[in-house]
């Protein structure tokens, strides 16, 4: 996961209006803005200048770093459904740059990661990460949403990876090539055990039983 630096937009700007907000979706964005250093730090640049007008959004994620504009307790201006519309009042709002010198499916993985992280945070469910059309009808994220469902689908594969890591950290050092062995082969999803299960795993391993 790559590390989120926050350099919000200032207090009392026209882009961050302020109100609470308890996250219940997560709206994902394309910049629409392919040109060379169009990355997150130039959106963040874009953000707190007067070029932005009263629109923001929470993240700016590119192939190397994620930015965090606007509190995630706090709504902004980037669903176009109005000042009490959900996609504003209830989504942090992601977007996810498209700079030709950057690297796209990169900046993708790191939005997927950055999605997981929230939807753990928030307790947001997955049927609720959307793209900016769901809101309004606009056509974005144009790059993502000719492959929208593999993109969730994406989603899902990377949690289930980072939960299977998580579990295995708890494994002892010596159980973890026995262990590996039976998950990839989905025959374990609880790792959960004392030392004589793990034991019996090793043996069984070393018998040739967890081809």
């Amino acid at each position: 996961m790559v590390n989120i630096t926050q350099d919000f937009v200032s207090r009392g700007a026209k882009n961050r209006p302020g109100y609470t907000m308890t996250p219940a979706f997560i709206t994902v964005h394309n910049t629409g803005n392919s040109s060379a250093g169009a990355d997150a730090a130039g959106h963040a640049a874009f953000i707190k200048s007067p070029g932005a007008g009263t629109t923001s959004w929470h993240f700016t994620v590119d192939d190397h770093q994620i930015i965090q504009h606007i509190p995630t307790n706090e709504n902004a201006w980037h669903a176009g459904d109005g000042a009490n519309g959900p996609g504003n009042r209830t989504s942090i709002g992601i977007e996810i740059c498209e700079n030709s010198d950057g690297n796209l499916a990169q900046a993708e993985a790191n939005a997927i990661d950055l999605i997981i992280d929230l939807m753990k945070q928030y307790n947001i469910p997955l049927t609720n990460v959307v793209p900016h059309q769901h809101w309004t009808g606009k056509y974005c994220p144009h790059l993502i949403l000719p492959r929208w469902d593999a993109f969730i689908a994406s989603i899902a594969k990377r949690q289930q990876e980072r939960e299977i890591a998580d579990k295995l950290a708890t494994v002892p050092d010596w159980a973890k090539d026995s262990v590996k062995k039976l998950v990839a082969k989905s025959a374990l999803s609880d790792f959960s055990g004392d030392t004589t299960f793990y034991r019996l795993i090793v043996l069984m391993d070393r018998l040739g039983l967890i081809a």
